[in-house]
């Protein structure tokens, strides 16, 4: 079985799964999420009704971007 690609802030357990280890906590999280036009992610976070989604992909492909940049 695969890990999901979108997946809930609150999930951090699911979100280590599918190869993320920064940030570790829901606080963390939800600042990225507040920040995310400041740091480039845009792109990387989903809302449906009021929870907030991360696509995991998306995020590591900005991550490796920001670190080469």
């Amino acid at each position: 079985m695969t890990a999901p690609t979108i997946i809930p802030i609150t999930k951090t357990e699911d979100i280590r799964a599918a190869g993320v280890d920064y940030p570790t906590t829901v606080d963390g999280w939800r600042w990225l999420y507040r920040k995310r036009s400041e740091r480039g992610l845009e792109q990387v976070f989903k809302r449906v009704g009021r929870r907030v989604l991360l696509d995991v992909p998306a995020y590591l492909e900005a991550v490796r971007k920001s670190s080469a940049a």
